[in-house]
């Protein structure tokens, strides 16, 4: 702090905001080497900002909107009339920014030239007034290159007519409406490039299982195929096998059949897709040494930032297929950027060029006549847009589909068919709530560690004649924890993840120590040694031939492994949480037949549409929402996320 001091006088604004609370610590360290480098403090202060936006999920800062409106630009929810005091000491006139910008060494300007070999940390784009960290430009510059490379890349070019055949095999029965299913496996042959987005149940699986089996159907060779199945995360890649296993698995078509042979292959991370180079941002393919694949099927892809987007398309070579299966509504990657949001920009619109429509009813056999109006992306012949839950309809669908569109009166009438607790938000403001405080609380606490009952239960079984009999134990353990989940908006604060797992535990739990018999368990970082994944849920159990704690997690099934599961002792585990609780972010790529969704009690930018649409999505047949306040509640549902990128 006094080095952030001593450099930011006299005018000390780096240094205050960063005291205020607001600013990070990494985004002073910035303004301190640019400050170090001889820059001016606005253009210091401009890349203090530019940093902490960053970190917000922005790939770059608007000057425009920085000056006309910088607390809602900058996602600061409280009014600062210090802080636009201090911005506009700085920052006084943005044709003054302009020219300090142009003239700075730390800055390239874009309407000299191009960029990408530039080495100055920061780069200006005039003509949009948006101001970029520069690693971030050379991502969105190469993903933006690659997919008009994409577009302009000549089609592959296969008879409608046997196409539509070949389609007409593979799906089920057409009805009245459009299938867009039929659609995607058209589309999904002609380009090399295409996205399939939907809504949970829309049938995202099932298309994407159909559209491999087309692949197959019109590939040279069909038993050389090689198709690759990868996610962001290892619960989201696991959670991909098993709706492709299944749906591969409850068919007799021959066509998909065949598939089922050539399609060998695990699903994996996309980080050992591409091959991670430890202690490094690098990984072993790239353009030099791209993927050895005919296909590359990428799923839950809105979890996907613009660092691994960028990664993932340097590593697919020309001969290579990608398909993105993901719902462009859930809540963007952790990291920065929104790339499938940005992608299926006015997806619903379904505005096709008037010829790729007329190839698509040709080839899908589907009426296409809607018009999307003028084409707005030219990326909207890639993409298809499924509508329809199978699996997904009644009060949660309802609620879902108010969440996502911002209605709020849609949205408060739809709370009345679905399980809404409403716990006095007032007892827990002044502090932390315990199991002993007001009797609401207590009610409340006992009412959401009731659902873990059948898991408790199944966890205190105790007849057992064989090995294979404790691993069925222990596989039936780990489906009935499946079942029930909490999902909270917030890690901290009273209505948090970390507070929640802490009461869980205390109600639950009557004996000593952190491990624990029926303690569940999240992996937080990938562990190759042990090969679990971020994500994955373990049960610790007091094994009944061993009579000591291991960790059942859930594994592949196998003639060696018939019952899918596999034991590893709780000291071989390094990074585990306990996991009654987790949050809407560490949920995505999972679905529970029961999910409670955890409000909290105040604003917090973090509470979004996204956010709540992807909680409530989680569940499969029953939902509980705790609205802890009801304005809390409407503001969330009437908040987007709104990530300002070069790609959008």
């Amino acid at each position: 702090m006094s080095d952030a001091n001593s450099l930011f006088a006299p005018t000390h604004c780096v240094a205050s905001w960063h005291q205020s609370g607001w600013l990070r610590a990494i985004d002073v360290n910035l303004a301190n080497l640019l400050l170090r480098a001889g820059t001016s403090a606005p253009i210091a202060a401009l890349g203090a900002l530019l940093s902490y936006q960053a970190g917000r999920g922005h790939t770059c800062l608007s000057l425009t909107e920085l000056i006309t409106n910088p607390l809602d630009t900058l996602g600061i929810e409280e009014d600062r009339p210090e802080f636009i005091a201090q911005l506009k000491q700085l920052l006084p006139d943005s044709s003054q920014i302009e020219i300090a910008l142009q003239r700075s060494e730390a800055v390239y300007n874009l309407d000299v030239a191009d960029a990408e070999d530039t080495l100055q940390p920061l780069v200006w784009d005039r003509h949009h007034q948006l101001l970029f960290l520069r690693r971030y430009w050379q991502h969105e510059n190469r993903i933006a290159a690659w997919l008009q490379g994409r577009t302009e890349k000549a089609q592959q070019e296969v008879p409608p007519e046997q196409l539509q055949a070949v389609i007409a095999k593979l799906n089920n029965s057409k009805g009245d409406s459009i299938s867009w299913q039929r659609v995607a496996c058209a589309n999904a042959v002609r380009k090399m490039f295409s996205v399939i987005t939907g809504g949970p149940g829309t049938g995202k699986t099932y298309t994407v299982v159909r559209v491999l089996a087309t692949l197959l159907a019109f590939h040279h060779a069909a038993s050389d195929i090689r198709i690759a199945l990868a996610a962001p995360t290892g619960k989201a890649a696991a959670r991909m096998d098993e709706s492709i296993n299944k749906a591969l698995n409850d068919t007799n078509n021959p066509e998909l059949l065949n598939l089922k042979q050539v399609l060998t292959r695990k699903a994996s991370t996309l980080h050992r897709l591409l091959g991670v180079q430890r202690h490094t941002r690098y990984f072993r393919h790239n353009r030099n040494m791209p993927l050895p694949y005919d296909v590359v099927v990428v799923d839950e892809a809105s979890m996907i930032d613009t660092e691994m987007f960028d990664a993932l398309l340097d590593a697919i070579g020309p001969a290579t297929r990608l398909i993105l299966l993901g719902d462009k509504d859930q809540l963007a990657p952790v990291e920065a950027g929104s790339i499938l949001a940005s992608i299926c920009r006015n997806a619903e619109q379904r505005q096709y060029s008037d010829a790729h429509r007329q190839w698509l009813a040709q080839a899908s056999g589907e009426n296409l006549t809607l018009d999307g109006g003028e084409q707005q992306n030219h990326l909207s012949d890639h993409i298809v847009m499924l509508e329809g839950s199978e699996r997904f309809s009644g009060a949660i669908a309802v609620l879902a589909n108010a969440v996502n569109a911002c209605d709020i009166a849609a949205a408060n009438h739809a709370l009345t068919r679905i399980n809404v607790l409403r716990p006095d938000a007032k007892e827990t403001k002044a502090s932390i709530p315990t199991i002993a405080s007001a009797a609401s609380s207590k009610v409340l606490w006992q009412t959401l560690a009731d659902g873990f009952t059948d898991f408790i239960n199944r966890c205190n079984q105790h007849e057992f004649v064989d090995d294979d009999a404790i691993d069925s134990w222990a596989a039936e353990v780990l489906k009935a924890f499946s079942t029930y989940q909490l999902l909270t908006a917030l890690r901290e604060g009273p209505w948090g993840q970390i507070h929640l797992n802490q009461i869980m535990t205390q109600l639950l739990h009557t004996g000593h120590g952190s491990w624990y018999h029926g303690r569940p368990v999240i992996v937080t970082t990938n562990d190759y040694s042990l090969n679990l994944n971020n994500g994955d849920i373990g049960i610790a159990l007091m094994h009944p031939k061993e009579q000591r704690l291991r960790v059942v997690f859930a594994a592949p099934v196998s003639q060696s492994n018939p019952k899918g599961v596999r034991w590893i002792l709780p000291s071989r585990l390094s990074a585990v949480e306990t996991v009654y609780a987790m949050t809407v972010h560490k949920s995505q790529g999972s679905e529970f037949d029961h999910t409670v969704l955890i409000l909290p009690d105040r604003p917090t930018p973090v509470l979004t549409k996204e956010l709540i649409y992807t909680g409530i999505t989680r569940a499969k047949s029953d939902l509980t929402l705790v609205i802890p306040d009801q304005q809390v509640w409407e503001q969330g549902v009437k908040s987007r996320i709104q990530r300002l990128g070069g790609l959008g």
